[in-house]
């Protein structure tokens, strides 16, 4: 991992030091993103001291992974970034068309791991998530059993949940130790404010948000086609931006980690000015006037469920 150029703000996942706010890759091999702006935005993101990469194999039917990949086997040992990546889903490689499907019975879990290790380029992974979207609730226990005997085997150093509940989080405990769990969390879906993960007992995964930026939504120009009712909500972050000399995505991330127990988030970003607009959301400390307005506008626009603000959610767990 780089050494030296991490912001202050940090978490750790399995013992691992990590920034807040991690590049997400959804959007690398999808189009829009080629291999080499791919490139640029996973180095920039590097310079600005963003230490981990958040990926997944269904991301462009592995071609997320492969980008990823790329860059790593250039870099220098010291400044490779922790990886992380997940399995649940696979896909019929034969056909153009094929769509992901879930696969959570541990044969197949064990080769979708194998193949991204492949595309990575790297003999282990810092981090395997298990989608939950993924499978029959029946195979929970032994997906998840699959996932602890590849992190003893030394082909996975720390293992998470993406989107579990209580119950399956409580379930997979009782198993073996959960390093990470992965939570949606913006300001048009605060759901997982109504569910314990974010303050349950001690010990407690880390806590990582994903879709901080609402797909975007949040932070997009307004336009005609978007959605008319996040325009005031669009106009208030842009507002907030300008009191703390900030960016509206760094904004819009920081809401999500002013959340108690949320540890840091996963943003994906398509060129290196994406990241740069982010990179700072850690260090944005949103002030009391800022986060009432918020809440204040939230259940006057229909848009997002859940809790409004998060330190009133924090006084009332």
């Amino acid at each position: 991992m780089p050494e030296g150029r991490m912001p202050s703000a940090l978490t750790t996942v399995g013992g691992a030091p990590l920034s807040r706010v991690g590049l997400g890759t959804a959007a690398f091999g999808m189009g829009g993103t080629g291999d080499d702006l791919a490139d640029a935005t996973f180095r920039h993101a590097i310079d600005l001291g963003i230490n981990w990469i958040d990926t997944d194999a269904i991301f462009g039917f592995g071609g997320a992974e492969r980008l990823v990949g790329r860059t790593l086997a250039e870099l220098p040992a010291g400044d490779r970034p922790f990886i992380a990546t997940a399995v649940g889903f696979d896909w019929d490689g034969r056909s153009r068309r094929a769509t992901p499907q879930p696969a959570m019975e541990p044969r197949r879990l064990r080769q979708q791991l194998e193949r991204s290790l492949g595309r990575l380029g790297v003999e282990a992974v810092d981090l395997v998530k298990l989608n939950l979207d993924a499978g029959s609730d029946a195979l929970f226990e032994d997906a998840w059993s699959t996932l602890l005997d590849l992190k003893q085997g030394g082909l996975v150093r720390a293992v998470g949940l993406i989107a579990p509940d209580s119950a399956r989080l409580e379930r997979a405990e009782r198993i073996g130790a959960c390093d990470a769990v992965y939570v949606e969390l913006s300001l048009i879906d605060r759901r997982v404010g109504d569910s314990e993960l974010l303050w349950r007992r001690t010990p407690t995964p880390t806590v990582i948000a994903y879709r901080a930026l609402g797909g975007g939504g949040l932070v997009a120009p307004d336009d005609p086609a978007g959605e008319p009712a996040l325009g005031p909500l669009r106009h208030l972050i842009q507002t907030i931006a300008g009191r703390r000399h900030a960016t509206p995505p760094a904004v819009a991330a920081a809401w999500s980690l002013t959340w108690p127990g949320v540890a840091g988030v996963a943003v994906g970003a398509r060129c290196p000015e994406q990241v740069a607009a982010v990179a700072p959301a850690p260090e944005i400390e949103l002030s009391v006037r800022d986060l009432s307005d918020i809440a204040n506008l939230l259940p006057t626009l229909g848009a997002g469920r859940g809790p409004l603000h998060p330190r009133r959610f924090a006084k009332a767990a």
